[in-house]
């Protein structure tokens, strides 16, 4: 089989930027309608977004190939944010841009040169990869070692990452047989009050972790651009009701909302149009 207009290499698939961009917008858009599920895209939205490729690129992919592809941009966003946590970085959340003063990049890239294509450059894609990988990430569904380069589509097994649970050992007491009834009773009462004390200590401990996280939540995830519906509002060919509901919907997924209000404009085209008509069919 031919390579051009199949999508093959010597049984491979070979991707292009274009073929990867598009990818990358249509399962955003998937993700962005409320359609991937909580466990992660299915077989019907792997193999529809081959469909749409195949049908735009007069390639011949598969649902299996864009499963393989897409892991390969799971490890590029896994490497982004490994970078991102070095010491001396920056981030410029209008370009999503890596930043890095020269002293601290000469000596980086030369001890991490793979890294380099990740710093001081604007990170293409980004918008995308947290709209499709940003709550999968904790889970390891798309996990694997982000030193592997971008268009190699190997089989990737799907690293098991382990969540810490909160536990707590209970302190316990060898009851250690006596001849006196009174002093079995109180062992059993000293006992239990220990018992009693280690559970207080316990819920007050979730207590308190479950207060910060509220206290992070409120103040953090649920901010929404202000010129959010400035951006919605100018976009033409949408109806009032069209632009009112898509605000609600952007308002109800505030990390939608900030990757949305980030886009281009045509893009930003894109993410609504496919909403409005997953909504209103025949728009």
């Amino acid at each position: 089989m031919e390579a051009e207009g199949q999508g093959f290499t010597n049984g491979h698939a070979t991707w292009t930027s274009a073929m990867s961009s598009f990818m990358l917008s249509y399962l955003t858009n998937v993700v962005s309608s409320g359609e991937r599920t909580s466990s992660g895209f299915k077989k019907v939205h792997y193999n529809s977004c081959a469909k749409a490729i195949n049908e735009k690129f007069q390639t011949a992919l598969n649902g299996e190939q864009i499963k393989n592809h897409l892991k390969t941009w799971s490890r590029r966003f896994a490497k982004i944010n490994r970078i991102r946590k070095v010491s001396g970085t920056g981030w410029d959340e209008d370009s999503f841009t890596i930043t890095l003063d020269e002293e601290h990049y000469n000596g980086y890239v030369k001890d991490h040169k793979n890294d380099a294509d990740c710093l001081n450059k604007p990170l293409e894609h980004f918008a995308e990869m947290q709209t499709i990988f940003g709550n999968t990430m904790a889970t390891g569904k798309f996990a694997k070692d982000s030193s592997a380069a971008l268009g190699e589509d190997d089989e990737v097994q799907n690293e098991e990452v382990m969540a810490h649970a909160f536990t707590k050992r209970m302190s316990s007491c060898d009851d250690n047989a006596t001849t006196s009834s009174t002093s079995k009773t109180r062992k059993k009462a000293k006992k239990r009050d220990s018992e009693e004390e280690g559970l207080i200590a316990a819920f007050r401990s979730v207590g308190d972790t479950l207060s910060n996280a509220i206290e992070k939540v409120a103040t953090g995830d649920t901010d929404v651009p202000d010129d959010l519906f400035d951006s919605l509002i100018n976009l033409p060919g949408f109806e009032q009701n069209h632009i009112s509901l898509y605000f609600n919907y952007l308002v109800a997924h505030p990390h939608i909302a900030r990757a949305f209000n980030k886009l281009p404009f045509d893009h930003k085209l894109i993410w609504a149009r496919n909403f409005i008509s997953e909504k209103f069919p025949g728009v």
